[in-house]
């Protein structure tokens, strides 16, 4: 009889551990990139096999710095994680909401601290702790729960653009603005480009701490082009074709072409050329519109790259050049500071006059100082406060012995303003 118990306990042990190893199985919910310079993100799990008893986030690639994980359940019930969570590239946290019943995962929301600059996004992807049969649960059509206020729904992608994009006539001269540079009607002018006859393949740099952007435009000169492909490559990995096989007139300049939601924008892909006749190379300008509830001295602009926004650029020669320009189309209530940002080689500045909007000039020196490329000068409190500046008049070089060698180009100065 002793022997029967002993038995008959050894195996009532072993059928308990199989469940507890069951019920630790971890299986792939979902993923997504979470683009570092914001500070929350949104995992769409509406779609995940299976209930689960708890939750762990893996960060795949890059590490996060996590404030609160809310989960919210099929049946409408939400957690909040609300705990400090460093997670390094390759840790995962430990369980998240455990739970001894099984509950269908609608969304992962994730607050996080943003990384200023940061241009690679994190890789998060989502467990579910599942038994067996946990697994196998159907989740019962139409059983989402409603999506809250607080969250963002993405929109859905409009339609791409073909044929012959509807446009309207634009004077024949280049847009009296730098890459980079905030125009007159509040525009970001993305970047230029001379479009030969033979097939052209070019890529426009953006980057994601420009802002945040719902429509680009195309203003074309000189001769007609063709499309192959206009692709949006945004911040967070993803793409979208928002043109292809589509023509553009000469001296036009086309309606806005909407994006997928507010979205940080890479890089901006064509492949395109210019019709081939006796008119010459075409010449393109790419234009983005700010997202609404950006910009202004209450915009969500503020809440990303320390405030700042950019007010423009332009690139420095080997000579001192005391006759660049760089206007300011934009202020929205006015700045307090700015900061000088250099990329690609090295400078030496001398000084920085500001013009405000009523004409007085607050000259900044800078008394010849290197500053190298990815470094910045400032930033520097502007006089009287916060000003409305109509233009920045820089006086500045590229130091021909950059560290390693002669320098390979011209560098890039940028002037970026603090509300």
């Amino acid at each position: 009889m002793k022997r029967r118990l002993i038995v008959a306990s050894a195996a009532l042990i072993s059928a308990l551990a199989t469940t507890a190893v069951q019920a630790q199985d971890l299986n792939l919910l979902g993923s997504k990139n979470v683009v570092l310079s914001r500070d929350t993100e949104t995992i769409d799990l509406t779609t995940a096999k299976g209930q689960v008893q708890g939750l762990r986030i893996y960060a795949k690639r890059r590490g996060i710095e996590i404030s609160n994980v809310e989960v919210t359940y099929s049946d409408g019930t939400v957690h909040n994680e609300r705990r400090s969570i460093n997670l390094l590239e390759g840790e995962r946290t430990r369980e998240i909401d455990r739970r001894n019943n099984g509950k269908f995962v609608d969304r992962v929301t994730v607050t996080f601290k943003p990384q200023q600059g940061a241009i690679v996004p994190s890789l998060l992807e989502v467990y579910g702790v599942q038994t067996e049969a946990m697994a196998r649960a159907a989740r019962a059509v139409g059983s989402a729960a409603p999506a809250s206020a607080s969250v963002a729904t993405p929109s859905a992608a409009p339609a791409a653009t073909t044929g012959v994009v509807p446009a309207r006539p634009t004077a024949a001269a280049p847009t009296p603005a730098n890459p980079g540079q905030t125009t007159d009607t509040g525009e970001v002018l993305f970047g230029t480009q001379q479009v030969g006859f033979g097939v052209d393949r070019d890529v426009i740099r953006v980057g994601a701490d420009i802002g945040k952007f719902d429509k680009i435009a195309l203003r074309v000169l000189d001769n007609d082009i063709f499309i192959n492909s206009l692709k949006v490559v945004y911040a967070n990995g993803e793409s979208e074709e928002i043109a292809y096989n589509a023509e553009i007139k000469k001296n036009t300049r086309t309606r806005y072409l909407a994006l997928k939601g507010d979205r940080f924008i890479k890089e901006i892909q064509l492949v395109y050329r210019s019709r081939a006749n006796f008119r010459g190379q075409a010449y393109v300008e790419v234009f983005g519109q700010f997202a609404e509830g950006w910009v202004g001295q209450q915009g969500e602009g503020r809440k990303f790259n320390q405030g700042y926004l950019l007010l423009g650029g332009q690139t420095a020669g080997f000579t001192i050049d005391r006759n660049d320009v760089i206007k300011v189309g934009r202020n929205d209530g006015g700045f307090r500071k700015i900061q000088v940002r250099v990329r690609d080689q090295a400078i030496t500045l001398f000084e920085v006059r500001v013009v405000y909007g009523n004409g007085e000039v607050d000259i900044i020196p800078a008394n010849r100082t290197k500053i190298d490329a990815g470094s910045t000068f400032g930033p520097i409190d502007l006089k009287g406060g916060t000003r409305i500046i109509s233009e920045i008049r820089p006086t500045y070089r590229t130091r021909i012995f950059q560290q390693g060698g002669v320098a390979k180009g011209r560098a890039v100065v940028e002037f970026w303003g603090q509300h």
